[in-house]
C-alpha cells in the first residue's frame, strides 16, 4: 500500500494540470459507474419491462435525455479546454484588422503581419495586393464642415431639368 501512495505522490508532483484534471474526471466517472451498477437490482426484474415500472416510457425518455445532455456537455467542455490550452502558448503573427465590403463578392481587407500592415482586395476569384504600410495606420475621420448641412449638399447635386435635356 505504501508503494501505491508513493507512486501516486510522485505522479501528482510531476504531472501537469491537464493530466490531473483528466485523472480526476476518470476517477469520478468510474466511481459513478460503480455506484450505478450496484444500485441496479437485477434479481427483481420481470420478463416484461412494462410491468416492472409504471412509467416505463417516461423513465426511458429521461435516461435518453440525460445521456444526450452528457454528450453535449462533455463536448462543450472539451472544446473550451482545448481552445484555452492553445490560445495561451502562441501569439499570432497574422491578424485581420478591418474589412470593408465593396459589393457582395468584393472586399478590402487590412491585414497586420508582425509590424507590417498590408491592404488587399479580394474577390471570389483572386486576391490582389493594393498597398503596403510599414508604420502605424491611424484611422481617418471626416471632420464636418461648419455651416454645411445635408440640404445644401443635396441642392449642389440637383441639376435643373433643362440642363439634363441639353446634354442629351
Amino acid at each position: 500500500m505504501s508503494e501505491l501512495t508513493t507512486f501516486l505522490r510522485k505522479w501528482f508532483e510531476s504531472s501537469t494540470t491537464r493530466q490531473k484534471i483528466f485523472a480526476a474526471l476518470l476517477a469520478c466517472s468510474l466511481l459513478i459507474t460503480g455506484v450505478l451498477l450496484t444500485l441496479g437490482d437485477s434479481s427483481k426484474t420481470s420478463s416484461d419491462p412494462l410491468d416492472s415500472l409504471p412509467f416505463y416510457y417516461l423513465s426511458a425518455f429521461v435516461k435518453l435525455l440525460a445521456v444526450l445532455l452528457l454528450i453535449v456537455g462533455s463536448s462543450v467542455i472539451l472544446r473550451r479546454w482545448q481552445q484555452g490550452a492553445s490560445s495561451g502558448k502562441t501569439t499570432r503573427q497574422l491578424r485581420l484588422l478591418e474589412t470593408i465590403r465593396i459589393s457582395p463578392r468584393q472586399a478590402l481587407h487590412l491585414i497586420a503581419i508582425g509590424d507590417q500592415k498590408i491592404l488587399i482586395g479580394a474577390t471570389d476569384q483572386q486576391i490582389s495586393l493594393i498597398a503596403q504600410a510599414a508604420g502605424d495606420v491611424q484611422p481617418v475621420f471626416a471632420q464636418p464642415q461648419p455651416g454645411l448641412n445635408f440640404d445644401s449638399v443635396l441642392q449642389s447635386f440637383h441639376a435643373p431639368a433643362e440642363n439634363l435635356t441639353a446634354k442629351e
